[in-house]
């Protein structure tokens, strides 16, 4: 079991590196309403608590959303970095975070992973006098969209949120079966994929999916979360059925009759999206946010 979770991660870790170098080779960015944003922004680290991440502030008159940002299977800081200058530059603080491996006081691997280290970014968001407390959102994907849903589910001060690549469950670890997130010192409910070696990844996934009894133990409660939602997802994705699961979130929301907006789009790429559709999703981010907190 060990060996096949290394091996289902590594897929993850490729992409990542792919998405990360998408993100960042572009630096120039629209508004909602075309007009280029340059709004000056000063970048520090954070010194509270054990919560290692740094701090993209606009220089702004009067206080400024933020966005809680934070990446999936890749440790780096590529995410928070790219996702720290698109946004700052347009009057959106960000709290980009690291969680495991780039720090030691942070867990060697993506397992077991407590919620409460990403509540802490909530936290810290509500210390810093620049930035308007009720209007804080989260951005993530991939591996971190599952750490992503679970922020915006358990904690209500989230009241926007972007998911990439998503999955509509929580899985098992980088290197163990047992769930990658904790929360009050128990495990989130997960699920983990059959050990079919002749199998691919993906056909691995679909497997694991079948099962509607895990399913539904382990799928997040969408609906408790307080405010808009978009997702974004990659049509040939062959690390996950992002897409689909994608699509099963927006039922489950029409299904309890989510009272905020949910709004997926779907692109025919990979699980690392591509260099030509990055600028649109970026934007799309941008807007979102721009429209969910900002001009609120």
């Amino acid at each position: 079991m060990k060996k096949l979770h290394h091996l289902l991660f590594s897929g993850y870790q490729a992409s990542a590196r792919l998405m990360m170098t998408i993100l960042v080779c572009f630096a120039t960015f629209v508004s909602h309403n075309g007009q280029a944003q340059n709004i000056e922004y000063e970048t520090k680290k954070i010194a509270y608590k054990d919560l290692v991440a740094k701090l993209y502030l606009p220089k702004t008159v009067g206080k400024v959303p933020a966005v809680i940002a934070f990446g999936g299977s890749d440790p780096s800081w590529a995410l928070a970095d790219a996702n720290g200058e698109m946004m700052a530059k347009n009057g959106i603080a960000v709290i980009g975070a690291v969680y495991f491996k780039m720090d030691p006081s942070l867990p060697v691997s993506l397992d077991q992973i407590p919620m409460e280290y990403f509540i802490k970014a909530i936290d810290y968001a509500q210390t810093v006098p620049q930035i308007d407390a009720n209007r804080i959102g989260v951005v993530s994907g991939s591996r971190g969209s599952e750490a992503g849903f679970l922020l915006a589910i358990l904690d209500q001060r989230i009241k926007s949120v972007v998911i990439t690549t998503p999955s509509k469950v929580a899985w098992g670890g980088m290197t163990s079966p047992q769930s990658a997130w904790t929360y009050q010192g128990k495990d989130i409910p997960s699920l983990n994929l059959p050990d079919n070696a002749n199998a691919t990844q993906l056909e691995r996934f679909y497997l694991a999916l079948s099962d509607q009894e895990k399913v539904k133990k382990a799928m997040f409660s969408f609906e408790k979360i307080n405010g808009p939602i978009l997702l974004v997802s990659a049509e040939n994705d062959q690390i996950w059925p992002g897409t689909a699961m994608s699509n099963d979130i927006v039922a489950y929301l029409k299904q309890k009759n989510f009272v905020h907006s949910i709004i997926h789009k779907s692109y025919p790429t990979g699980h690392a999206f591509s260099r030509e559709t990055a600028p649109e999703i970026k934007q799309m981010i941008i807007d979102h946010f721009i429209r969910t907190l900002r001009d609120q």
